[in-house]
């Protein structure tokens, strides 16, 4: 009953959103640190150690924030979570995160750095050579496309976040002994 009450009392809302939006300024100053290091994420000849270290640089500090906050919730909980606290728990700050991307990278194309925007579209460009229906087709989704890459991030790391989510409390589940009640 009284593992209830203090579940009933300590919700992981704050800690994911907390932990989201400092990912998400992490990722803002990544773009930037790529920028002035001179590295193309989007540049189709990028090397195959450039793209390692560009993934694992977006990627291990997000699946450390989600790990964070369902350690961190266990925590709050007496060091006790189930299973599916724990995911909801992880899984609140892939949502988050996702929308927090998805906001960062609209800004980041439409205010921040339009150049970058327009070299995405050339990089699109190239990638489509003499095919004239890609041409046509980049061509048409150029005023969509900032909004197809926000959504697209948004997915991607929701998505991604849900799998590490399970994992993690898969991993982290604590159950409380009946004796203890």
């Amino acid at each position: 009953m009284e593992q209830q009450l203090v579940e009933m009392e300590k919700k992981p809302n704050m800690l994911a959103f907390k932990a989201a939006a400092a990912y998400a300024v992490y990722f803002l100053v990544l773009i930037y640190v790529f920028k002035w290091l001179g590295i193309n994420t989007s540049d189709p000849n990028l090397s195959m150690a450039e793209k390692i270290v560009s993934s694992a640089l977006s990627y291990i500090p997000f699946i450390l924030a989600i790990i964070y906050v369902q350690y961190t919730h266990r925590l709050e909980l007496g060091g006790y979570i189930t299973f599916g606290r724990a995911f909801s728990a992880g899984f609140k700050v892939a949502a988050y995160t996702g929308l927090f991307i998805a906001v960062i990278l609209i800004l980041y194309y439409k205010v921040l750095d339009t150049p970058a925007f327009v070299l995405l579209m050339d990089n699109a460009l190239e990638a489509a050579g003499d095919d004239e229906n890609q041409i046509k087709g980049v061509e048409m989704m150029r005023s969509y496309m900032v909004f197809f890459i926000g959504f697209g991030a948004a997915i991607t790391y929701t998505f991604f976040g849900l799998v590490i989510s399970l994992i993690g409390a898969s991993v982290l589940k604590k159950v409380k002994p009946l004796d203890e009640y």
